[in-house]
């Protein structure tokens, strides 16, 4: 039996309203997704988890998601709004933040829009363009893994606020399990307090705008470190609650107009809906959905 069958098996025992759901998602899987997963999986357990203790972090992510949703749905605004709020909780947490990123590394294989998303990344992110690639909040660190086996950058830099998502992207860059990696630092810091002289010719920062007070504030900075001709992507969640998300998005059209008021062209724009629902009817029901965008600087 493979370790995504023995995973997805070990997480219907602790929640068997999974099961249905995770055999689509296995079934649909595509051959690249599943060795992915595969090998993410074994690098987990040599460092010391169990399929439990994975099963456990998956368990996490769902049943924290759907209290919010719950919360969302009665009081239409999430549960916190501020970062203080939910910084001692999360962020700086380390015991929730190492199950927290762990199950979020696996939705990224599981969840149709997190899956949507990676392939869109991996699409587009230039192949020839030479120069530096910034990301803000790398978090478990699969996108800028992605970025290192797809494009041409020379250095690679991150910049995240949780000890914890420093540590676990350092350690599977440093683990040769998914390719050799050079020329990269993870640091941790405020991306609003980090000083940095020179720009970048890519920046990426993937589901980190729901996640702070001004979301602005991230975008003018954003502009202001990326060059004229450089490469900007970003995603974020639009009525999604979970539990460390802070600033709502109501609408695209919020989310849009936000973008540009800061200075950039929207170039390419991928919308993931509800499952089983048109964008419209996701809108309209405040139903969680996703949105990510290459950008140019105008």
């Amino acid at each position: 039996m493979n370790a995504v069958v023995q995973l997805k098996e070990e997480i219907v025992k602790v929640n068997s309203l999974q099961s249905r759901f995770l055999d689509e998602a296995v079934k649909t899987m595509n051959a690249y997704d599943k060795a992915m997963l595969t090998a993410y999986i074994e690098y987990c357990l040599e460092r010391g988890s169990t399929l439990k203790s994975l099963a456990a972090a998956y368990d996490l992510i769902v049943k924290d998601t759907l209290s919010n949703q719950v919360y969302f749905q009665r009081h239409g605004k999430y549960r916190y709004s501020t970062y203080n709020e939910v910084a001692n909780s999360v962020y700086n947490n380390r015991e929730y933040m190492n199950k927290y990123m762990y199950g979020l590394a696996l939705s990224a294989f599981l969840w149709d829009n997190h899956v949507q998303m990676l392939n869109f990344f991996r699409d587009e992110i230039p192949r020839d363009k030479p120069g530096k690639y910034l990301e803000i909040g790398p978090g478990h660190g699969f996108f800028m893994m992605e970025a290192m086996r797809r494009s041409r950058y020379n250095s690679f830099l991150g910049v995240d606020i949780s000890e914890t998502s420093v540590h676990l992207t350092k350690s599977i860059l440093n683990s040769r399990k998914f390719g050799s990696f050079n020329n990269f630092d993870i640091i941790c810091t405020d991306f609003l307090d980090w000083n940095h002289e020179g720009k970048f010719d890519a920046i990426v920062m993937g589901e980190v705008l729901e996640h702070v007070e001004n979301p602005t504030a991230f975008l003018n900075k954003i502009r202001s470190l990326a060059k004229p001709d450089g490469y900007v992507y970003l995603t974020t969640a639009i009525n999604a609650p979970a539990v460390d998300h802070i600033y709502l998005f109501e609408n695209r059209a919020q989310v849009i107009d936000m973008i540009e008021s800061c200075g950039f062209i929207i170039k390419k724009m991928l919308l993931v809906s509800y499952k089983d629902k048109t964008i419209e009817e996701t809108e309209k029901l405040k139903l969680p959905m996703n949105i990510s965008v290459t950008l140019g600087v105008a």
